[in-house]
């Protein structure tokens, strides 16, 4: 009779404690779950001052003047207006957008600027006799007539194809040499501008001489002792591409900062 008392009471006490029907209790756990948290994010480096010696080696290519002339302010490229007619409507124009074209993209990866367009000036009453001889000159020829900080665009005299170093001639019309030690650029055009398929190579090869102005050398020049001169990219240097424009890279343009450092 006891039995039958206390055996109901047992399944009573089983019902309420929530078996399911598989036998597993249905009671939550008691342990408390985490709560995900956020991680901490790696914090990035600073960025490094990655320059070296360029600076030197820009100083010590041709006796390039603009790394000494550089005070923080960008240089002023003109061009003189004494280029022939074969030149052609809007040539110089175009050269000045190519120059302003190249200060954009130096500004936008460096943060500041390193030069500017000028425009079409007037040449120099003051130049001496046979001031513009091929294929250069030497500097004191452009002491009367450049200005610090000025760099400046010259037709080259004569009829023919300039001579080119180590021989032959220059072929085609453009910017065809720089004179680092005289920020200028020099430019040949007496049968009119390049055309046909190294018509953009010849337009930006402006962007080319400036960078020696600024101490660059091709990327395979080895007319220079190794710590002269800093090595332009293959692209700057002979253009690549389908239209084989001569434009610098990041690479240039980062060695391009540490010649031309901010506010100096």
């Amino acid at each position: 009779m006891l039995m039958r008392a206390v055996l109901p009471f047992a399944l009573l006490l089983a019902a309420g404690c929530g078996t399911g029907t598989d036998g597993q209790s249905d009671a939550q756990p008691t342990t408390p779950v985490p709560t995900p948290t956020t991680p901490t994010p790696t914090p990035t480096p600073p960025v490094q001052d990655t320059c070296t010696n360029e600076r030197q080696r820009a100083e010590d290519y041709e006796d390039a003047i603009l790394p000494f002339e550089w005070d923080g302010r960008p240089f002023r490229v003109d061009l003189f207006d004494h280029f022939p007619s074969a030149a052609g409507d809007g040539y110089l124009d175009g050269q000045l957008a190519e120059v302003r074209r190249l200060a954009n993209q130096i500004e936008g990866h460096i943060g500041y600027p390193v030069i500017r367009a000028g425009g079409v000036v007037r040449t120099p009453r003051s130049r001496p006799e046979g001031w513009n001889p091929p294929p250069d000159y030497g500097a004191q020829y452009c002491i009367e007539w450049r200005r610090p900080g000025q760099v400046v665009g010259v037709h080259l005299a004569g009829d023919d194809y300039p001579p080119a170093p180590g021989g032959g001639r220059y072929q085609g019309g453009g910017a065809i040499s720089a004179s680092p030690w005289c920020a200028v650029v020099n430019y040949w055009l007496a049968r009119g501008p390049t055309r046909g398929p190294n018509a953009t190579l010849a337009k930006t090869s402006i962007v080319h001489e400036l960078f020696h102005l600024f101490g660059f050398k091709d990327h395979n020049d080895r007319t220079q002792a190794a710590d002269r001169g800093i090595f332009m990219s293959q692209q700057l240097t002979t253009g690549r591409g389908g239209d084989r424009a001569r434009y610098p890279t990041a690479e240039d343009l980062d060695a391009l900062r540490c010649v031309f450092p901010r506010g100096r």
